[in-house]
């Protein structure tokens, strides 16, 4: 006991507390500070994962410094107020522990190329450099200015801790599903583990070997992801080397050039659907029959989500014949092809998502995009990459007045339009339900179908002759996990209203005349334009250019895939995806 008792005692009395309690202190101020941060950089985004993390951690940390202190106060009376030594500082960072920021910009990194489809290349400089000079502050900089009062070791291990787990803290969200929050006990052990780990590799195997460890995580983890990114960019890009659609069409020009409107709503699917989901849609249906529309309720897409859906649909191909948003921004084959038969095209999109990574080629477009290098940075800062951290989303009404004034004013020149709607759209995607997902979507629909309907009669009106397409992109993914169910579901337990949820559709054609029903064979969203061509040119060879019936995502529905109507997987394998009679 005695001997104990006079190392309690050494303790105290030379001042190696301060190295507890200081660094705690510390720590606390740097939560704090990044909450406040986070409050002014992101007000409307209040709730979200990081800050959760913060505002929950800085106060465990000052209870954690407060009991220290406490503890302190009780052995310095025990110890008979003997007076205190100084605390032994340690030596401030080198200039060799630079090397220790490729740590937390490892994820950083595989951000970025995971988002090289939107990041040009100064984008990408500018999204690493920010977290570049982040994690610099928090290890190199703080410690050494901070060194006078605390261990510069100390406080240096707790920036790599602390940079590490904010920008980790994203792939940790997509890998728990979290959404706003996440689990405390998982972020506390991730920034504890890399604190000991870090702090133990520096002082008993030295700061070179640390070094190298620190490369070669940095170097795997890169090359890992980068070997990864490479397959799925070979993977789209494989199928249909050349456009039917462009073969077929030739030289020829077409015997009618009506005006082309194609209205998407994200997320819109057919009422058996809907039905599924306790939501009887069967009003909006009629309401189209009544305006003159054929309604195509088998509809499905080969892809479900709304740039790999709709490229392919203004390509009339599988391939996106270069980048994956080349048709959505205006490139397409289909929109050039019509801009060859004197057609002027128009993109009036909800957001610049659609124009990232890629200037707009509609001869007038709406939203100007700009750059998502912004966009990345606050979602790594955010901790979770959201359906909800927009890109450039300009406000609901601006949209619909821009949408309304150019349906409104029909040239004598013909013209293609594609709108692109965000209602009633799909659930916000991190992997877990919200318990009133549902009900959220169908708030959302009542709202799209207003708009629906003030879009349809305004056409109907101003120009009667027009072919006019009413879709939906893709499912609104409100079954299971309201996410892509690969790797959370066995493919056993996926069911017809399951696949419908991730791949149905909704398409509604108000065509000129009654021709149309020599050449509308549609079976999926990416047959609508070899439909209308086939119309136009009034030649059924045109429907040789449909892409094909097969469902090319695997992840949505745990692999199971839909051919000629006919699920392929799952529960009701080897039956129709819809039931209900056309």
């Amino acid at each position: 006991m005695t001997r104990i008792w006079s190392a309690i005692k050494a303790y105290v009395l030379d001042a190696k507390w301060m190295q507890v309690l200081v660094p705690l202190v510390i720590l606390t101020l740097y939560l704090v500070s990044f909450s406040y941060f986070l409050s002014w950089l992101l007000p409307e985004y209040r709730y979200n994962v990081n800050a959760y993390f913060v505002t929950r951690a800085w106060k465990y940390v000052l209870l954690l410094a407060a009991g220290s202190y406490l503890v302190f106060l009780a052995l310095f009376r025990m110890a008979k107020g003997n007076e205190l030594t100084v605390a032994h500082t340690t030596p401030k960072p080198s200039i060799g522990d630079v090397v220790l920021i490729l740590l937390p910009l490892t994820p950083v990194v595989q951000y970025i190329i995971n988002n090289q489809d939107i990041l040009s290349p100064l984008g990408s400089l500018y999204v690493l450099g920010v977290f570049a000079a982040f994690s610099l502050f928090f290890i190199i900089v703080a410690p050494a200015l901070l060194g006078l009062v605390a261990s510069s070791r100390t406080l240096m291990f707790l920036g790599l801790a602390f940079t590490f787990t904010i920008t980790n803290m994203a792939s940790l969200s997509a890998r728990f599903n979290w959404l706003e929050q996440g689990s405390l006990v998982i972020q506390l052990a991730l920034f504890s583990g890399v604190f000991l780990a870090g702090s133990l590799l520096y002082n008993l195997a030295g700061r070179k070997f640390t070094y190298f460890v620190v490369v070669v995580f940095f170097v795997a983890n890169t090359a890992g992801q980068l070997g990864s990114e490479d397959q799925t960019i070979t993977e789209l890009s494989s199928a249909d080397a050349d456009s039917k659609l462009v073969k077929l069409v030739d030289s020829r020009l077409p015997l009618s050039t009506p005006n082309i409107y194609l209205l998407i709503y994200d997320a819109y699917v057919c009422n058996e659907t809907m039905l599924g989901y306790g939501i009887d849609n069967s009003a909006q249906e009629q309401y189209l029959e009544t305006a003159g529309f054929e309604l195509y309720p088998h509809t499905y897409s080969v892809a479900g989500a709304t740039v790999s859906t709709m490229s392919r649909t203004l390509n009339a191909s599988t391939s996106y014949f270069g980048s994956a948003r080349r048709a959505v921004s205006g490139d397409g084959i289909v929109q050039n092809l019509l801009q060859n038969f004197g057609y002027t095209t128009c993109g009036i999109l909800y957001s610049d998502y659609f124009f990232q990574g890629i200037e707009p080629s509609y001869d007038s477009s709406y939203p100007l995009p700009k750059a998502t290098y912004a966009l990345i940075s606050k979602a790594i800062l955010m901790g979770e990459f959201r359906f909800d951290v927009e890109f450039d989303n300009p406000p609901h009404e601006q949209f619909l007045k821009y949408k309304s004034g150019k349906l409104k004013k029909i040239p004598n020149k013909p013209r293609f339009i594609y709108m692109h709607g965000e209602l009633p759209g799909h659930s916000q995607n991190s992997g877990v339900c919200r318990p009133d997902e549902t009900n959220l979507f169908e708030e959302r629909l009542v709202q799209a179908n207003i708009e629906m309907k003030q879009d349809v009669e305004l056409l109907t009106r101003k120009d009667p002759e027009a072919i006019i397409i009413v879709a939906g992109d893709h499912g609104p993914y409100l079954t299971k996990n309201c996410s892509e169910t690969s790797g959370h579901y066995d493919i056993s337990e996926i069911s017809r209203q399951d696949v419908q949820d991730r791949l149905g559709t909704f398409l509604a054609i108000r065509w000129p005349d009654e021709e149309f029903s020599k050449y509308d064979d549609i079976t999926v969203l990416q047959d609508i334009f070899p439909a209308i061509f086939a119309y136009l040119f009034r030649d059924e060879k045109f429907l040789e250019g449909k892409i094909g019936s097969l469902t090319l995502s695997t992840q949505a529905a745990s692999g199971a895939t839909v051919k000629n109507g006919i699920i392929n997987g799952g529960i009701n394998d080897g039956e129709p995806l819809f039931i209900v009679p056309k």
